[in-house]
């Protein structure tokens, strides 16, 4: 739907869920595009999916071990496609969580 959502932290019990014009996200740089597979849903149903992801992702709630916006799109990846995201992409939270 020509969006990028993501996931970060602030000092307040609300949705630390954020979207973005897709590999445009303040503050970051774009390395590369994982293909996670396709979702078909009416962009009404998408965004009623997105909020009740963000209820469970509020910006006091991140951790960077342990709840990342790695672990954000893993989430919703599984959730969507049943398929999670490559090992690689949140290597260094799981090396350092072990």
């Amino acid at each position: 739907h020509g969006k990028e959502y993501g996931f970060g932290a602030h000092d307040f019990p609300s949705s630390g869920v954020f979207e973005v014009e897709p590999r445009k996200c303040p503050g970051f740089v774009y390395r590369t595009s994982v293909n996670l597979g396709e979702v078909n849903m009416h962009p009404s149903e998408f965004r009623t999916f997105i909020e009740n992801m963000a209820s469970e992702y509020h910006g006091d709630t991140y951790h960077l071990i342990s709840k990342n916006c790695n672990h954000f799109t893993d989430d919703v990846s599984c959730r969507l496609t049943g398929k999670r995201v490559p090992g690689w992409v949140n290597r260094l939270a799981r090396l350092v969580e072990s």
